[in-house]
């Protein structure tokens, strides 16, 4: 078999190598990353670029004329399955993943199929009319003349091409400024073999001669494509990622690949984290703060940003995915300076209510029941008048009432503070301490507990306020001499229910629920009006919840319901001391 040289060969050698290679590339990379909806059809549009200059390449170095026509006939195989292959990827890359299906495929290579076994039989010349061989400067040449059936794929192929470049055009015009490159150098690849096409199709100089210069025009998409996907992590990265936020957002990006390699950062990155790194091309782990500690979709981490003052950025790592499977990363960088200053201010002030809340219950508690020791050893010991009396013992309910205040106060700061952590607790321990309380401060009132099972929550001593509190009110706003409180404690699978039954003149309907807003007394109530708005408080700490319901025949029956601890994370209870 004889072969001849020739200079047209070389173009298409070095696009026939790139194609192969990125074919092969690409082979390899859909192993690690099964899913990748862009994978198979950069694969076959690689595949069929490959087959369409190696063949090429054989068919120009050929010298026999039956040769080059079965090299002309096979190169089409390649030809005809490339277009159709460059639409299936431009949707792919678009994110139009709901036009890329077996049967959009099918219907696209429909013609293409039908244009190779029209050459390849030839029936009634429908592939090609003739062909012949000229020598052109000592090189031969094959001309075919073209049948009908290869006329109308060539322009079939053309106005798939067209389509596949106008979608990214499309596409190009729409996303943000950093992908655009991407977008720019595909489509500037693509369009010189189209032209190249136009030119010779139309036989417009200097494209008028007889040699096929479209497989030559091929180096350059192969030369593009090479470098979208290694410059560009063309087949790694969802392009559409800068688009989710903006290159002009607020919010500095910091885009990752799946090695967790920096890809692309935005300009604002630089500004917010007061850095001149490069970041393109590092490992993310040496160039953004904290990122051992950033989890994808985790909670977002606060920074203070060294050598800048009081300024705060938040950190935060999305997935990126693409059909599903994960192909990278971004950490969003956001400046929360007000938020955090607002945060600082709010914990100086809760240090400030702290220090208050300790003057009140101990130096102002201190003085006032030294003030009631003084008024009570008077009511006992000196000689009054009834209206001196009266009047003394008011002063003594006064500040009994302000003692009774210091200790309200302070529970509902230690019920509002995070820092009073929660802990395994057995209710009925905290129960049973409460109701001997009361007995004890009002012998008057008979106080029965009926009930009294073990159940363990998660709470504090500041339950202990809560049940007081209700029997204490049970006691103080009842209308009878010698009021009847009974008290039960009854547990399901979930919750353990506290119930607390007096005999009062009970609460209306259209009170029922205010009863525990901030504030709210009851009628002829001498009492802070914050008690049961403190057990709420507390009560919604624990996840649980408190209301109140009609006793029969006459009273209130307040209702707290805490949820329990899983049976298997229960370990020993701590036993119980109330407060002193």
């Amino acid at each position: 078999m004889q072969w001849q040289d020739t200079a047209y060969a070389y173009p298409m050698v070095f696009a026939a190598v790139t194609s192969a290679f990125l074919t092969a590339y690409a082979v390899s990379f859909s192993r690690q990353k099964r899913g990748n909806s862009i994978l198979v059809p950069f694969t076959a549009l690689a595949a069929s670029v490959t087959v369409w200059t190696t063949v090429s390449v054989v068919k120009l170095l050929l010298v026999d004329p039956t040769s080059k026509l079965t090299a002309y006939i096979a190169l089409h195989v390649g030809a005809a399955a490339a277009p159709p292959a460059f639409l299936l990827f431009a949707l792919a890359y678009t994110d139009r993943h709901e036009w890329v299906t077996r049967r959009t495929a099918a219907l696209l290579y429909v013609v293409p199929l039908l244009f190779v076994l029209a050459l390849v039989f030839n029936p009634n010349q429908l592939g090609y009319t003739g062909y012949e061989v000229f020598v052109d400067d000592g090189v031969h040449f094959l001309r075919v003349h073209d049948g009908p059936v290869s006329i109308f794929g060539l322009g079939y192929n053309i106005v798939v091409l067209l389509l596949a470049l106008g979608v990214i055009a499309h596409y190009a015009l729409r996303v943000s400024k950093p992908v655009r490159p991407q977008a720019y150098l595909l489509l500037g690849g693509m369009v010189v073999p189209l032209l190249v096409a136009a030119f010779e199709l139309t036989h417009t100089p200097p494209l008028a001669g007889g040699v096929n210069m479209i497989p030559v025009s091929l180096a350059i998409p192969a030369a593009a494509f090479g470098v979208g996907v290694f410059r560009y992590r063309l087949l790694d990265l969802r392009p559409l990622a800068y688009a989710m936020a903006g290159e002009h957002s607020a919010d500095g990006l910091i885009v990752l690949d799946t090695a967790e390699t920096v890809v692309h950062v935005t300009d604002t990155v630089s500004t917010l984290l007061d850095t001149s790194d490069p970041y393109v091309g590092m490992d993310a782990a040496s160039c953004v703060p904290l990122y051992d500690q950033l989890e994808p979709e985790g909670d977002p981490i606060d920074l203070p940003v060294p050598n800048a003052g009081d300024r705060f950025v938040e950190l935060k790592r999305h997935t990126l995915t693409r059909a599903g499977t994960p192909v990278g990363w971004v950490v969003t960088v956001r400046d929360v300076t007000h938020r955090k200053q607002y945060e600082l201010s709010l914990q100086a002030r809760n240090a400030e209510l702290e220090v208050f809340n300790r003057i009140v219950r101990h130096d102002i508690r201190n003085d006032m029941q030294l003030v009631t020791s003084y008024i009570d050893l008077v009511l006992e010991h000196e000689p009054l008048s009834e209206t001196g009396r009266g009047q003394l013992n008011t002063a003594f309910r006064r500040a009994m009432h302000t003692v009774e205040l210091t200790d309200v106060l302070g529970d509902l700061m230690r019920a509002t503070d995070d820092a009073d952590r929660v802990r395994h607790v057995n209710v009925a321990d905290i129960l049973t301490a409460a109701v001997e309380a009361i007995r004890e401060g009002y012998p008057n009132a008979t106080v029965s507990l009926s009930s009294c099972p073990r159940a363990t929550v998660i709470a504090n001593d500041l339950l202990d306020s809560v049940f007081e509190n209700l029997l204490k009110n049970a006691v103080v706003h009842n209308d009878t001499e010698n009021p009847t409180i009974d008290v039960s404690l009854s547990v399901t699978a979930d919750t353990a229910t506290v119930t607390i039954s007096d005999d009062g003149p009970g609460i209306p309907d259209d009170r029922k629920e205010r009863v525990f807003g901030e504030g709210e007394r009851g009628i002829e109530s001498r009492g802070t009006g914050i008690g049961l708005y403190l057990v709420k408080t507390i009560v919604s700490n624990f996840e649980g919840d408190v209301w109140v319901e009609d006793n029969d025949p006459r009273g209130s029956t307040f209702v707290v319901e805490l949820p329990l601890v899983p049976t298997s994370q229960r370990p020993d209870v701590e036993v119980y001391e109330p407060e002193s």
